[in-house]
């Protein structure tokens, strides 16, 4: 009996579509790297990302109370913006209807106080607004590079992170409309393709990009170059050089992403 959603577990795994297929019916033996990945129900991830974001926004705002209540010496229960409003009040009423020496100047300046405590909380309203933006740009951040590392290959010479850095410093852009991932060049168009000019894929977009990549097919005349008359500054010469010198992948990351910078390596 065969499994029907397969291509929703590749996707979730992060598989390129028919690999997991193909895994289950090679005769090799194949290991899934499941240390980075969490699998929990959609409704119970919402709910989990829904309540921290709720968390959040109350204990700062609880915080700001409390701090606000001891600086004016305030009583009252209740750490939430009301209470403390009407604490407020309830004082500048009574000062202002006590019998002080200056009653107008201690009336002045409690309002002034006021003004001040209505400012403060614009500004914690505008500092929570400000953490769920950079929470959603986050979680779309990550959607994305969800979906671009999936159509990066294993079998790279670098690492998945090192190509999405040379495509951005190429000047592209993996972004999300309407739910899907897509490529935008230097000047933030769309890339399209040129039949149906509808969003060129990320899976079309990076099996073309990543091919410099890739190690090349051994064989054909000539056999392997094992005499180092590769051209200089090619990706060639350069996993020679990484070769020969014994970098491992964080060393040759790091020489790949200076190399490029300053044009010594061409990729």
């Amino acid at each position: 009996m065969a499994l029907e959603n397969i291509a929703e577990l590749e996707k979730t795994l992060g598989l390129e579509s028919g690999k997991l297929n193909e895994m289950i019916t090679s005769e090799e033996n194949h290991t899934l790297d499941l240390t980075t990945k969490v699998i929990i129900d959609k409704a119970i991830y919402d709910e989990r990302i829904a309540n921290i974001k709720k968390e959040s926004s109350t204990m700062t705002r609880e915080i700001l109370v409390k701090e606000l209540r001891n600086e004016f010496e305030l009583e009252f229960e209740g750490k939430t913006q009301e209470n403390l409003i009407n604490a407020f009040k309830t004082k500048l009423e009574n000062v202002k209807d006590s019998a002080v020496k200056d009653p107008e100047k201690r009336f002045t300046d409690l309002k002034s106080d006021f003004e001040k405590l209505q400012k403060n909380f614009l500004e914690k309203d505008n500092e929570i607004a400000q953490i769920k933006d950079e929470t959603i740009k986050k979680e779309k951040r990550n959607s994305v590079l969800n979906e671009v590392f999936k159509f990066i290959p294993e079998n790279t010479l670098v690492s998945k992170n090192t190509i999405l850095i040379e495509a951005e410093q190429k000047g592209f852009k993996f972004d999300q409309e309407e739910g899907v991932t897509v490529i935008k060049d230097a000047q933030g168009n769309v890339l399209k393709d040129e039949h149906t000019l509808s969003p060129r894929s990320v899976k079309d977009f990076m099996e073309s990009f990543v091919t410099p990549f890739l190690p090349k097919v051994e064989g054909g005349k000539g056999g392997n170059d094992e005499t180092g008359n590769s051209k200089a500054g090619s990706f060639e010469a350069f996993m020679k050089e990484a070769e020969k010198q014994g970098w491992d992948n964080t060393k040759m990351n790091e020489e790949i992403a200076k190399r490029t910078k300053d044009g010594t390596l061409k990729l």
